[in-house]
């Protein structure tokens, strides 16, 4: 489990500046989205009820209803679990010296990489739609000549705020490793 401090590999004088992950409002969508999958097969219920309502009071129809409405249930919350953990496991940390990516890609696949401050060479903060205007969250891309040459922080808070203060960072550790040659 990551938490505030979790720190991989910790460098002598480093300290976390921004442990982010996505704004609240994904995961609110997602609980939507939860919400209305529950109670499809509800309305589905009464459609059928009203529309023919004989249909059911055979045992054979309704025991098939049955075992379809418990598999539907029982996809719909692996799917909404998948989801979630997909979002809620995706997390950026910015240090002093470097940024770590967490990305989780389905329930067993997580990729961790890491990208040192002085290697940046472009950020960019991008915010698109409605809502993430209105509720102040987008993406945050950050351009490198590494390994992963892209990083994306994925619909967080305030991503020109973040943009800005990784490029101070930036700025910082490009001057302390000139200092050092």
């Amino acid at each position: 489990m990551i938490n505030k401090n979790s720190l991989p590999n910790k460098q002598r004088g480093e300290e976390i500046i921004f442990h982010l992950r996505r704004h609240w409002f994904i995961f609110f969508k997602i609980a939507v989205l939860f919400i209305v999958l529950m109670a499809a097969p509800i309305a589905l219920y009464i459609l059928v009820r009203l529309t023919t309502p004989t249909f059911l009071t055979n045992p054979t129809n309704e025991a098939i209803f049955t075992v379809a409405l418990l598999i539907y249930y029982l996809a719909m919350l692996a799917f909404i679990f998948t989801m979630w953990t997909e979002t809620y496991l995706d997390v950026w940390t910015i240090t002093t010296y470097r940024i770590i990516n967490r990305e989780q890609n389905g329930l067993f696949n997580r990729v961790v990489s890491e990208l040192d401050l002085y290697r940046v060479q472009d950020v960019t903060a991008e915010q698109k739609g409605f809502f993430a205007t209105i509720l102040g969250y987008g993406h945050v891309y950050i351009q490198s000549a590494g390994a992963k040459e892209r990083f994306v922080f994925e619909q967080i808070s305030d991503p020109y705020r973040i943009a800005k203060i990784i490029q101070q960072l930036d700025e910082r550790a490009k001057k302390q490793k000139n200092l050092d040659r």
